[in-house]
C-alpha cells in the first residue's frame, strides 16, 4: 500500500503497549511496510531500542495466523522477516482492540511495490545463484515446521542491497495462507478457489509460487500483467499454467528446467524442495514437459461456449448451476465424457456423483447439491462448488469466520457440510492421506453441532469448532477482540457498564464460543438457554460463573451487576416479598464484589428457594384453611339470620294480636262507661 493511499492517524497521540514488552507508534506510520494484513508503525522493544521494529496492525475480517506465529518465530534465518511478537493490544486511534504482529525492520526495500509494476528484470545468473537458493532455505525451514508460506510474491520480497546481496520474504502470519495472494501465484486448484476458502495449503504450493515469483523476476513484471483474472485462469486451465504464463517469452536455458518443474499443475508432479537442492547441485533431473489438461476432440456445448475438458466444465457449471443440471439430467455430460473425452473412469466417478446426489429423492436445493457433487468429480483437486461459493475443504474455518463477521451468514457454507460434500471430496481424491480420517471425523462433530439449532450450537459453534483462533464475534464484545475465555469474560465486564436495560450478554456467539473453548462446560447448562422466561437468567449466570472460576479473571462487577439487571424472573421465583426483596439486595452486594459464584448461590440457592417454596405451601394452606371458616361462619350466620326472621314474625304478630286486644278491651270499657 502507497503513502498517498492511506489515511495517516493523528499525530499526536501515545505509545501503546503490548503487554509492557513493546511499544507501538499510532502517530509514526510505516507506509513502506503497509502489508495485505495492515497498515505498518513504528515500534520498539520496551527493554531494549536499539533493533528497529515495526508492527503490523491486523485490519482484516479473518483471524491471523495466531497458532502458527511461535513456529514461525522460532525460524532463525536471515531470508525471512523475523516475527518478534504478536498480541491484542488497545488501539487508541480507532477505541477498540487489534491484533498485531510486531517484526524486525528489514535493511532493504521491497522489490516490487505492486503487482501491475513493471521493474527491470532479474538476470538469470542472479535468480540462480542468489535467489532461488536463499528462497529455498526459507521454504526448507517452513517446511522443517509443517507449515506454509501462502504468501511467496515479488511484493512480499524486500532486497538487501550490498556486498551480500539478500532477499528476505515478508509477512507470513498477518493473514491466513493464500488469502491475499494473487491469482497467478497460487496453483490452479487454489487459484479456482475463494480467497478466503483456500485452506492452509502446503509446502508445494509456495513451490509453484517460487516457480512463478522466479518467472517474474526475470520478466520485471507479473505473468499475464494486463489480463483480468479471470480471462488468465481460462487460459491456465485450457493450455496449462506453464504454457499460459511462458507463451510468447523466451525463457533463458538456465531457468527452463526449474521453472518447467515447479510451474506445473499437478502438485504430484511439481519439483519438491529435494529436487531443487539435487538440481542446484548441478544433477540434471528427468526434464518435465508441459502437463497440458486431457482436451476433447469435440466440445460440449453450454451456455453458448465450447468446453474442452474437464476442469473447464467444472468451473462452467459451478457458475450456471441449473442449466447445468439439465445438462446431468439429460444425459449429454455423461455421453460427452465416454464417446468425446473417452474417459470412462472419470464418466464413472460422475454417475456415481449423481447417485449420491439423488439418493434421497428431490428435495430443495436439489440441482445445487447435484451439480455440487458432479463439479467435484469432473475435478478432484479443485475446491467444492456450491451456491456460488468455491472453498477447499480446510478452508472452511476461515470462509466462516469472513462470513459471519462481515455480515454474509454462511448460510451456504453451513449446508455444504450438513450435505457432506467434504465428506465426498475426500472420496474422490487419487491418494488416500492419514489426515483426512481426522478431516471426516471433525466435519461429522460439525454436521451434527450445525443440525443443532440450539444456542450455543449451529453455525456459531461450527466457526468456533473450525477455526480455533477466532475472536468471539457477539456484538457486545466484537470492538474488543477476546481470543480466550478470559478475554471474553473481561469484555463483557467492560460491556455490563454500557449495557441497555433488557439486554442479555449471552447471545448466540458468546455461548458458542464458551461452548467450543471450555470443553468441560456442563453441556446441560446450553439447555437452559431456551428455557422459560424465569429460568434462562439462572442459566446465564451458571454458564458464566463457571467460566470466570475456569478462566478470570477473579472480579467482573460490571458483569455481574449487568445480569442483576435482567435476573427479575429469577428474583419473582420467591414469592415471600419480604424474602425477594432480601435476595435482590443481597444480589446486588454480591454484584459489586463482582464474583459471579456467590451472586449465583443467592440467585439460585436450593435451600433457599425450597424453604420459600414450602413457606407459599403452608400460606396456600392456611389461606384454604381460613377461606373454609369464613365460608363456614357466613354459611352459619346465613341459617340464624332466617331463624330471626321467623321469629321475628311470630313475635310481632303476637305483639300485634296483643295490642288489637288490649285496644278492643279499651273500647269496650269507655263504651261502657258512656252509658
Amino acid at each position: 500500500m502507497a503513502a498517498a493511499d492511506r489515511e495517516f492517524p493523528v499525530p499526536d497521540l501515545g505509545p501503546i503497549d503490548l503487554g509492557g514488552r513493546a511499544e507501538i507508534q499510532p502517530s509514526a506510520p510505516l507506509p513502506a511496510f503497509d502489508m495485505p494484513g495492515g497498515r505498518a508503525y513504528l515500534a520498539h522493544r520496551v527493554r531494549e531500542k536499539k533493533t528497529e521494529l515495526f508492527a503490523i496492525v491486523c485490519e482484516q475480517s479473518v483471524p491471523p495466523r495466531i497458532e502458527a506465529m511461535s513456529s514461525f518465530r522460532a525460524i532463525e534465518n536471515n531470508n525471512l522477516l523475523h516475527l518478534m511478537d504478536w498480541g491484542v493490544v488497545d488501539w487508541s486511534p480507532e477505541h477498540r482492540r487489534r491484533f498485531v504482529c510486531i517484526f524486525e525492520r528489514p535493511a532493504g526495500r521491497r522489490i516490487m511495490e505492486r503487482l501491475d509494476d513493471v521493474i527491470e528484470g532479474v538476470a538469470d545468473d542472479a535468480l540462480v545463484r542468489v535467489v532461488l537458493p536463499q528462497l529455498t532455505s526459507v521454504l526448507r525451514d517452513i517446511a522443517q515446521r509443517s507449515l506454509s508460506c501462502g504468501a511467496l510474491n515479488p511484493t512480499n520480497l524486500f532486497i538487501r542491497e550490498s556486498a551480500a546481496a539478500a532477499v528476505v520474504l515478508g509477512d507470513c502470519v498477518s493473514l491466513p495462507p493464500g488469502y491475499a495472494q494473487p491469482l497467478v501465484y497460487e496453483p490452479l486448484d487454489r487459484a479456482l478457489a475463494d480467497r478466503s476458502g483456500r485452506g492452509n495449503g502446503t509446502i508445494a504450493d509456495d513451490l509453484y509460487a517460487l516457480g512463478v515469483t522466479l518467472l517474474s523476476l526475470y520478466l520485471g513484471r507479473t505473468p499475464g500483467r494486463g489480463l483480468d483474472e479471470q480471462t488468465l485462469l481460462q487460459a491456465r486451465m485450457d493450455k496449462g499454467t506453464y504454457s499460459a504464463l511462458t507463451s510468447g517469452t523466451r525463457i533463458p536455458q538456465s531457468l527452463v528446467e526449474p521453472l518447467r518443474g515447479l510451474i506445473t499443475d499437478d502438485a504430484r508432479q511439481r519439483w519438491t524442495l529435494n529436487d531443487l537442492d539435487m538440481w542446484m547441485q548441478g544433477r540434471r533431473l528427468s526434464p518435465k514437459q508441459a502437463q497440458l489438461p486431457k482436451r476433447a476432440p469435440r466440445p460440449m456445448e453450454f451456455q453458448g461456449r465450447e468446453i474442452w475438458h474437464v476442469r473447464g466444465a467444472a468451473w462452467a457449471f459451478s457458475k450456471s448451476p441449473i442449466a447445468a443440471a439439465q445438462v446431468i439430467e439429460r444425459g449429454e455430460l455423461d455421453r460427452w465424457l465416454r464417446r468425446s473425452l473417452n474417459d470412462e473412469p472419470r464418466a464413472e466417478a460422475v454417475a456415481n456423483a449423481v447417485r449420491s446426489a439423488t439418493a434421497g429423492g428431490r428435495a430443495s436445493n436439489v440441482e445445487e447439491r447435484l451439480v455440487a457433487r458432479v463439479c467435484t468429480a469432473l475435478d478432484p483437486p479443485g475446491p467444492l462448488r456450491y451456491k456460488g461459493r468455491a472453498i477447499m475443504p480446510d478452508g472452511f474455518g476461515t470462509a466462516l469466520a469472513e462470513a459471519l463477521a462481515t455480515g454474509e451468514g454462511g448460510q451456504a457454507l453451513a449446508e455444504m457440510i450438513v450435505g457432506q460434500l467434504p465428506a465426498f471430496w475426500i472420496s474422490v481424491q487419487a491418494e488416500y492421506k492419514a489426515e483426512q480420517v481426522l478431516m471426516i471425523q471433525q466435519f461429522d462433530a460439525v454436521r451434527a453441532v450445525l443440525e443443532n439449532t440450539s444456542p450455543g450450537f449451529g453455525i456459531e459453534r461450527a466457526l468456533y469448532g473450525l477455526s480455533p483462533v477466532a475472536p468471539c464475534l457477539s456484538p457486545a464484545v466484537a470492538d474488543h477482540y477476546p481470543l480466550t475465555l478470559g478475554d471474553l469474560m473481561a469484555a463483557l465486564d467492560a460491556a455490563g457498564a454500557g449495557a441497555g436495560p433488557g439486554r442479555d450478554p449471552m447471545d448466540r456467539h458468546v455461548a458458542a464460543f464458551i461452548a467450543t473453548r471450555n470443553p468441560k462446560l456442563n453441556e446441560r447448562l446450553l439447555a437452559t438457554l431456551a428455557a422459560e422466561t424465569a429460568r434462562r437468567p439462572v442459566g446465564v449466570l451458571a454458564i458464566l460463573a463457571d467460566t470466570q472460576r475456569r478462566a478470570g479473571p477473579p472480579k467482573v462487577p460490571g458483569l455481574a451487576l449487568w445480569m442483576t439487571s435482567i435476573l427479575d424472573p429469577s428474583f419473582k421465583r420467591f414469592r415471600n416479598l419480604k424474602k425477594r426483596e432480601e435476595v435482590r439486595a443481597a444480589a446486588q452486594k454480591a454484584a459489586r464484589e463482582g464474583v459471579l459464584d456467590a451472586l449465583l448461590s443467592i440467585v439460585d440457592d436450593p435451600k433457599a428457594l425450597t424453604q420459600d417454596h414450602h413457606g407459599f405451601l403452608d400460606a396456600m394452606r392456611r389461606h384454604e384453611s381460613l377461606t373454609a371458616r369464613i365460608n363456614k361462619i357466613e354459611e352459619s350466620l346465613g341459617d340464624r339470620s332466617d331463624v330471626a326472621v321467623t321469629r321475628g314474625k311470630r313475635v310481632a304478630a303476637m305483639v300485634a294480636s296483643g295490642i288489637s286486644l288490649a285496644g278492643l278491651a279499651l273500647i269496650v270499657t269507655l263504651m261502657a262507661g258512656v252509658k
